[in-house]
């Protein structure tokens, strides 16, 4: 099964994009069934998980704004032009090739990761620069570098990103794992957050909330455990509110990611496809609840007022 799918991912790779597109289409229906249990309604999505299929599928790669928010470099100079510059990760460094990082130039610890794609293959913590393993860390940069990570799941709007490696700040809390705030949000106004802490550890931990910080009722199957007890607000949660509003608005749907530490508010991502669209809400009820917030209206009307121009 293993071997098949990678035969698929390389063909895929490779072959014109018409075809490329029909099988990325049909694949995607395919794991939507089995991952869901329903079938994927394309012509008029309105659940959570089939409306962000067809924000794939329609709209995402061609609103250039997008391709630069989801691109974890450039999306530091929107981040600018927004006044939240001193949000910003602390950048030490972006190259176009693994051989290039400057390695003598970074601190003893950084976070490696690259800006066009998602996940653990795409991210290297170096929290020892003198015990890692150099020759090694290049040979995996090297192997995902150029790989169109938006063909796998339909996520062309990252196979319009230009490849590029950056090294950032490794952020810590008082030594911690830092939490990690991740905020749901149709079109500037936010439904819920999660915030999570512990990714790397056994204590790793998560729950939901409102935009008051009360423990809000959402659930996805497969979940990791709740905190022993609710997380704190921050003193300065409010301006975290503030800053995912204005980020999000004229979204129809993205999460926004941000860390606080120390009551510094830092901005992590933006992600316009979570779970690439594959959500396990519990109950299936609350996929189609949450699928009303979703106005693919302003898609539309974006799609339309381009075809104008």
């Amino acid at each position: 099964m293993k071997a098949a799918k990678q035969i698929e991912n390389l063909a895929i790779q490779i072959i014109p994009k018409v075809l490329r597109r029909y099988l990325i289409k049909k694949r995607i229906k395919r794991k939507f069934k089995e991952k869901l249990g329903y079938e994927l309604n394309l012509e008029s999505p309105q659940s959570y998980c089939e409306k962000v299929q067809w924000l794939k599928l329609n709209y995402l790669e061609h609103n250039s704004l997008v391709v630069q928010c989801a691109d974890k470099y450039r999306v530091r100079e929107y981040i600018e032009k927004q006044g939240l510059g001193d949000m910003l990760i602390e950048l030490y460094g972006s190259w176009d090739k693994a051989e290039d990082i400057l390695w003598d130039t970074l601190p003893g610890e950084f976070v490696l990761k690259l800006n066009n794609g998602s996940g653990k293959k795409y991210i290297w913590l170096i929290s020892n620069k003198d015990s890692v393993n150099k020759k090694a860390v290049v040979q995996e940069i090297n192997n995902v570098l150029h790989r169109k990570y938006g063909y796998k799941n339909g996520e062309f709007h990252y196979s319009k990103i230009l490849p590029k490696i950056i090294a950032e700040r490794y952020l810590r809390d008082d030594g911690r794992d830092i939490k990690d705030y991740k905020f749901f949000c149709f079109n500037g106004e936010i439904a819920f957050l999660s915030i999570e802490r512990g990714r790397q550890t056994k204590e790793y931990a998560r729950d939901y909330y409102d935009t008051d910080l009360n423990v809000h009722p959402v659930k996805f199957h497969d979940d990791v455990r709740k905190p022993d007890k609710p997380f704190e607000k921050p003193e300065n949660f409010e301006r975290m509110i503030d800053v995912v509003k204005l980020l999000s608005k004229g979204h129809p749907h993205v999460r926004v990611d941000l860390y606080n530490i120390d009551g510094r508010i830092y901005i992590g991502e933006l992600t316009f496809s979570s779970e690439c669209g594959y959500t396990r809400w519990d109950p299936v009820r609350l996929d189609f609840e949450y699928g009303k917030l979703i106005d693919i209206g302003i898609a539309k009307s974006y799609l339309e007022s381009k075809q104008k121009v």
